[in-house]
């Protein structure tokens, strides 16, 4: 009796991811805040996709010059050309929870009374 092995290929299946832009600075002027609107207001419309990384090259358009704008493995972060600082991400709703400069904090439980 003969066995054979049949070896089904290996692909990385991604879950779809959809996209949100938290501004974790504040806008510098006016035209930096327009931009950042501009920004968000695209990603929310896009659709879900299997990487955000594809988002790059949209916040470098929309952006323009003076920013750096990187991608990590599944994200995207800018910062402005001359600090170190991050200004803004581009994460997935699904797996992060980054917040805006200007969000609360949420509140913390009280559980000494536990």
């Amino acid at each position: 009796m003969s066995l054979t092995r049949q070896n089904a290929p290996i692909t990385p299946i991604s879950a779809p991811q959809s996209a949100y832009l938290a501004v974790e600075q504040q806008p510098a002027d006016e035209t930096e805040a327009e931009r950042l609107t501009r920004l968000r207001q695209l990603i929310q419309a896009a659709p879900e996709v299997a990487d955000l990384r594809d988002f790059a090259g949209l916040a470098r358009e929309v952006m323009g010059e003076g920013y750096l704008v990187h991608c990590g493995s599944s994200h995207v972060w800018l910062k402005r050309d001359d600090q170190t600082g991050r200004l803004a991400i581009v994460a997935d709703r699904h797996t992060t929870r980054y917040r805006d400069w200007k969000a609360l904090a949420p509140a913390l439980e009280d559980t000494s009374s536990e």
